[in-house]
């Protein structure tokens, strides 16, 4: 008799998913690397707390959205298992630090983030330019193009 394993049929990551992970995975990168530069001269927790109060209900939504996205594979109590393999993965990522910005260019980054205002395009646009990695994994859906009268 053969066993057979049955992973959940993955859903397709969307533009608006892809933008949550991406915001997530942001917010992960800066809360990491601001512990790993907390002893140095370029402390930058006081911004990234200002950038997290700033922007809290953003992340906060965008998690949200984030989850409601994995519960469509993992179901609604397999998503926060998974939400939370994809944060610690996301935090293991920068556990040495970040590979292309020491700690000045990251309080940089953070003053930069809490000063402004961000909705999820231009925050998402940020992440992209920053993060290390893509911030999600599996298939993305696909786009449909309106043809032209």
């Amino acid at each position: 008799m053969v066993a057979l394993s049955s992973q959940p049929a993955q859903a397709c990551w969307t533009n608006a998913a892809q933008d949550a992970a991406k915001i997530k995975h942001l917010n992960t990168m800066l809360m990491v690397t601001a512990l790993r530069c907390r002893n140095t001269p370029d402390n930058f927790l006081p911004q990234y707390n200002r950038f997290v109060t700033k922007h809290n209900n953003l992340i906060g939504s965008q998690n949200a959205a984030l989850k409601g996205h994995l519960a469509q594979t993992y179901g609604p109590r397999g998503a926060e298992g998974a939400l939370d393999r994809m944060s610690i993965g996301f935090a293991n990522s920068y556990g040495n630090g970040h590979k292309a910005m020491n700690c000045k260019q990251l309080k940089e980054l953070a003053a930069k983030l809490s000063t402004e205002s961000h909705g999820v395009a231009t925050m998402s646009s940020a992440a992209e330019s920053v993060v290390v990695g893509q911030s999600w994994t599996g298939p993305t859906c696909a786009t449909r193009i309106a043809a032209r009268p």
